[in-house]
C-alpha cells in the first residue's frame, strides 16, 4: 500500500508523450508511461495515422516537442497475402513524411524504432512473448504500439479460442510494459453489432477491464475540405467519462497526419 504522497511523487515524475493533438492530449491527458491505452473504431485510415504519429512522438525530444526521447516498438498484426503495403504494412515513405512534419531526421527515427509483424493468431502470440523480451531487455523502450490488435479476431470462425490467444497476448505485453514502464498503446475494432449509441471494442471483455484509458474514434464529417473525426473518452482513471473531442488532420504526401 502507497501513501497518497509517494503517489503523487511517483505521478510528477512520470514522463507524458504527446499525441500529436492538442485536442486529444485534453481528453487523454497525454500518453503516460506504464499506461495501456486502447483507441478502436472503423476507420483504419485515421488509426493508421495515428499510429505512425506516436511512434514519431516517441522519439522526438522531452523539452519544446514533448516526446519521449527514446526507442519505440511497433507490433503490427498484418495479413501477409493480403496486404498491399508491405510486409510489415508500416510504410518508410510514411514514417520519412510523418518525421518531416514533426521536424525530426527520418534516419534518427529509422534507428530508434523496431518493427515486428504479425500474420495469424499463433504467429501474434509468438511475437508478444518476443517483443516482451525485447522490452525487458532494452531498458532506452518507452513506447510499444500494437496496430490492429483485434483484426484476427474479428476474422475468426471460432471466437471462444481467439479470445483465449487474445487474453495471453494482452497479458504478456501488458504485464511487460508495466513492470518496465512503458506506455502500451493498441489499436482495434469496433462491434458495430452492439447497442448503445458508442459501440463497444470487440475482443471480449477483458482487453476493456485491462486497458486503463479507452478512446473510441469514428468519421465526424464527411463534407468538409478538412477530414474531422470524433473521439469519444470511454474510460479513463482519472476523468470523467463519456467526453468528447473533435479531432482534424491533414493529408500529405498522400497520407493523413493528426493535427
Amino acid at each position: 500500500m502507497h501513501s497518497a504522497l509517494e503517489q503523487y511523487s511517483e505521478h510528477r515524475n512520470t514522463l507524458k508523450m504527446t499525441t500529436g493533438s492538442a485536442d486529444l492530449d485534453s481528453l487523454i491527458d497525454g500518453i503516460q508511461e506504464g499506461v495501456f491505452y486502447l483507441f478502436y473504431g472503423n476507420n483504419h485510415a485515421v488509426l493508421d495515422a495515428m499510429v505512425y504519429r506516436f511512434i514519431i512522438n516517441c522519439v522526438i525530444p522531452i523539452r519544446q516537442t514533448h516526446g519521449f526521447e527514446s526507442m519505440g516498438v511497433c507490433f503490427n498484426n498484418t495479413d501477409y497475402h493480403n496486404n498491399n503495403s508491405g510486409k510489415s504494412a508500416l510504410s518508410p515513405e510514411r514514417i520519412g513524411v510523418a518525421a518531416k512534419c514533426a521536424g525530426i531526421d527520418p534516419k534518427i527515427v529509422f534507428k530508434n524504432i523496431y518493427v515486428h509483424p504479425a500474420y495469424n493468431e499463433k504467429h501474434q502470440l509468438l511475437v508478444a512473448e518476443q517483443v516482451a523480451d525485447l522490452i525487458q531487455s532494452n531498458k532506452d523502450i518507452k513506447l510499444l504500439v500494437v496496430n490492429n490488435i483485434t483484426k484476427f479476431f474479428r476474422k475468426s470462425k471460432n471466437k471462444m479460442e481467439s479470445a483465449n490467444i487474445l487474453k495471453q497476448v494482452i497479458g504478456i505485453i501488458c504485464k511487460t510494459c508495466s513492470k518496465n514502464k512503458v506506455a502500451l498503446i493498441c489499436t482495434g475494432d469496433a462491434n458495430l453489432t452492439s447497442r448503445g449509441l458508442i459501440p463497444r471494442p470487440i475482443g471480449g471483455t477483458y482487453l476493456k477491464h485491462t486497458a486503463n484509458v479507452i478512446v473510441h474514434i469514428r468519421e465526424f464529417s464527411k463534407t468538409s475540405a478538412i477530414p474531422s473525426f470524433k473521439a469519444t473518452l470511454i474510460k479513463h482513471q482519472y476523468s470523467k467519462t463519456p467526453k468528447s473531442v473533435v479531432l482534424y488532420v491533414r493529408k500529405t504526401g498522400g497520407m493523413m497526419l493528426l493535427d
